[in-house]
């Protein structure tokens, strides 16, 4: 919460910028995403809270939507579903997600399931960690509109290369989205306030909870263009705050 506090204090001091460029930021990434991309590249699905029946909500199914037909497009395409337990639900939202590909003709064994994560950030870490090897490609990102630029940014941190895919088809907001935008903005610039505060003060900890390389070895790293594996300390400490 030091790091939120820090963020809110620097959107104070800067009179609200610093907040409207994070809200012009996720409104951009949203108006110019595309929902397509190159046809064959793998597929990652962020999952979303499931509803009180245990099933996905609309919006997880217009992600789900949009990876079914960019697998119907492609044909042998791998998607992988990232989301654990989040709810009370004794499934996850990856094993939901998947449940409605397979009822919608998408064969099991193109699916793979990342199912212990429980925000956004550690979707995309232990997707990175667990099963980012053999991708030949970029892959494609498919997530709700107005979450691609949160998402996208904190792929980039954690060393993902990625094609953004929007879910819906339709490029500009209307009024309902205005508090979601907030939202996505608030949380950018938090994510951005502790990134440039652990480069700033070098703190490996906190450098380790939200991207790939730690400080110290950021240099070494980029020389081999090896990431370091993380140790089991560094995986309980990294569990961060961010949704």
């Amino acid at each position: 919460m030091a790091m939120f506090a820090l963020s809110t204090a620097f959107m104070l001091l800067s009179g609200g910028m610093t907040l409207l460029i994070a809200f012009g930021h996720v409104m951009w990434v949203a108006c110019r995403a595309r929902c397509d991309g190159p046809k064959g590249a793998r597929i990652l699905v962020l999952g979303m809270r499931l509803n009180s029946a245990g099933e996905p909500t609309p919006a997880y199914r217009r992600r789900l939507d949009r990876a079914l037909e960019l697998w119907s497009q492609a044909g042998s395409a791998e998607i992988i579903i990232l989301g654990g337990r989040t709810t009370q639900c004794p499934q996850s939202e990856a094993a939901a997600g998947a449940a409605l590909l397979r009822a919608n003709g998408v064969p099991p064994e193109h699916i793979l399931l990342e199912d212990q994560s429980r925000h956004t950030l550690e979707n995309l870490w232990l997707y990175r960690q667990r099963l980012s090897a053999g991708a030949d490609n970029r892959p494609l990102l498919v997530t709700s509109r107005f979450h691609l630029a949160r998402s996208s940014t904190l792929a980039a941190g954690l060393g993902i290369a990625h094609v953004p895919c929007a879910a819906e088809t339709r490029r500009l907001p209307s009024l309902c989205h205005v508090p979601l935008i907030i939202f996505e903005a608030v949380l950018i610039h938090w994510y951005i306030t502790g990134r440039t505060f652990s480069r700033i003060t070098r703190n490996r900890r906190m450098a380790a909870r939200i991207t790939w390389y730690p400080i110290a070895e950021e240099c070494e790293s980029r020389a081999t263009h090896d990431p370091p594996r993380e140790s089991d300390t560094q995986t309980k400490e990294r569990r961060a705050d961010f949704h």
